[in-house]
């Protein structure tokens, strides 16, 4: 993972490569891998340059078979009412 971003970054000509660039593993969530990512860039280029990283590098996940994790949740009703009886009452 770190080396497809690290790639999508290199092919970018606005990141100023000079001063430094920065892609860490910075924590072992839940469900997921978030990793912190900074580039050098001029003021003016700063918004594209962040959307295009962002979607240069979820396109280059996806080609290289990386898949997201969504966050799941299971539930369960248990001594649920039977069907016969009502769930909700409308008052008017």
């Amino acid at each position: 993972m770190k080396r497809v971003i690290t790639h999508i970054i290199e092919q970018d000509e606005r990141v100023d490569r000079s001063r430094g660039v920065t892609v860490h593993l910075g924590e072992l969530a839940a469900s997921s891998l978030n990793f912190y990512v900074r580039v050098w860039v001029r003021n003016g280029e700063y918004w594209n340059t962040y959307y295009d990283l962002l979607e240069n590098i979820k396109e280059a996940m996806d080609a290289n078979h990386i898949d997201l994790p969504y966050p799941q949740m299971d539930s369960r009703a248990q001594n649920a009412p039977s069907q016969s009886q009502p769930h909700l009452q409308i008052v008017d």
